[in-house]
C-alpha cells in the first residue's frame, strides 16, 4: 500500500518556564525514517524544517495530536540524540479527533535533540 504522508503537532511544556512549545510533524509514513519538524519557517514537509528539536531549558512531552490516514507505520519511537528512549506514541490512539488521547509527561533534559522515528 502506498505510503499517506500526514501532519501533526507535537506538545511540550518548559519545565522552569510553563511555556507551551508546539512543534508541527510531517509524517511520510515510510518505515525507519524520521519525521520532520518545524524550525521555525512554518509548517514542515518532506524537504523542509529538521529531523529534531532543541530546546533552551527541560521540557516535558505533554500531547501528541496526528491527522487520520497513516497507513505503512503504526507508531512513533520517541529519540534522544538520535537513540531510542523506548517511549512509543501510537498513532492510532493519538488521533486529533480523540478526546481521550493520552496525555504524556516525558522529561527531557534542555539540549537534547528530539527526534520521532516512524516504525511499524
Amino acid at each position: 500500500m502506498a505510503a499517506t504522508p500526514k501532519t501533526g503537532a507535537v506538545f511540550f511544556r518548559g519545565l522552569s518556564s510553563g511555556r507551551l512549545y508546539t512543534k508541527a510533524l510531517y509524517n511520510a509514513d515510510v518505515v525507519n525514517t524520521y519525521c520532520r519538524l518545524d524550525n521555525g519557517a512554518g509548517t514542515p514537509g518532506a524537504t523542509g524544517g529538521e529531523n529534531y528539536a532543541v530546546f533552551g531549558e527541560d521540557v516535558a512531552l505533554i500531547d501528541c495530536s496526528f491527522v487520520t490516514g497513516i497507513v505503512d507505520t503504526a507508531n512513533l519511537a520517541l529519540m534522544l540524540d538520535y537513540s531510542p528512549t523506548g517511549f512509543l506514541v501510537n498513532w492510532a490512539t493519538s488521533v486529533n479527533t480523540l478526546p481521550t488521547r493520552p496525555n504524556f509527561n516525558i522529561k527531557i533534559s534542555k539540549g537534547r535533540r528530539i527526534s520521532f522515528m516512524q516504525v511499524a
